[in-house]
């Protein structure tokens, strides 16, 4: 009835959202003390599907990546307008917007320059970082402990981020926190959102699933990581349902106890 192509394993919902871990944890080190000031972007998939890849006090919208993906960019660019007004005073008192979700870093890079016209949006855009891109530009892997992984990973760069040129960045990190990090030549996954859940579109995005498996075969990672949601979601029904973990969740695990 929904037009769902019923061989795929659908995300699954958390009880407890990113927004609700948050506001019950709290910062952990106050802003007086901190050597960076950042906020964390609740993308939709984090917040809800993901919030153990570990905000922001504020209300902010959805980002307007789906609407936008859809053609509706009425709702897309209300959205858009939203964040910027929200978020561009933090920016100019020298905050740094953090996403995990690459397509939604994307938003606020590029796609809101198309949407909106003015300086602060040029200047939220310009405090927009992927979690990785962060550590990367900014170096501060330099300021981590990280123990040796002993471990060798295989890299699925989001099409997002590779169209800004910024999914190097991820390899930057990995390879800093001691990951033997093996990056792959990949295109599109063919999830592309929702066009991968839909059943007409189901042996389409499968096949271009098949050409990504198969380099995934061929590189001598153990681990693959990818940071995109949906990517995660083909790649892992290529291992049976069980979705591959996102880089930040191996930076983590690489952290000195």
């Amino acid at each position: 009835m929904l037009g769902i192509a019923p061989e795929r394993n659908l995300p699954h919902f958390r009880r407890e959202t990113l927004c609700d871990w948050f506001e019950a944890r709290g910062p952990q080190v106050p802003e007086g003390e901190a050597a960076d000031k950042a906020l964390l972007f609740p993308d939709t998939y984090t917040n809800y599907s993901y919030p153990h890849v570990r905000v922001l006090g504020d209300e902010v919208e959805p980002s307007g990546r789906a609407a936008f993906s859809m053609g509706m960019l009425d709702l897309a660019s209300e959205r858009a307008e939203h964040n910027v007004e929200t978020l561009a005073p933090y920016v100019e008192d020298g905050w740094s917007v953090l996403f995990v979700e690459p397509s939604d870093a994307a938003m606020f890079q590029d796609e809101y320059g198309d949407l909106l016209d003015g300086d602060e949006v040029s200047s939220v855009a310009a405090g927009a970082y992927g979690v990785c891109e962060y550590l990367s530009s900014h170096r501060v892997y330099e300021r981590i402990d990280f123990e040796d992984p002993g471990e060798s990973l295989t890299y699925h760069g989001h099409c997002n981020q590779k169209a800004l040129n910024r999914h190097h960045h991820t390899t930057i990190a990995l390879r800093e926190a001691g990951y033997d990090v093996d990056e792959l030549d990949s295109g599109c996954c063919g999830m592309a959102g929702s066009f991968g859940y839909e059943a007409e579109h189901y042996e389409l995005s499968k096949a271009i699933g098949e050409i990504l498996y198969d380099q995934v075969e061929d590189s001598p990672g153990e681990t693959v990581v990818a940071p995109g949601a949906s990517c995660r979601t083909q790649l892992g029904d290529r291992e049976g349902g069980e979705r591959p973990p996102h880089p930040t969740e191996k930076l983590r695990e690489a952290l000195a106890s």
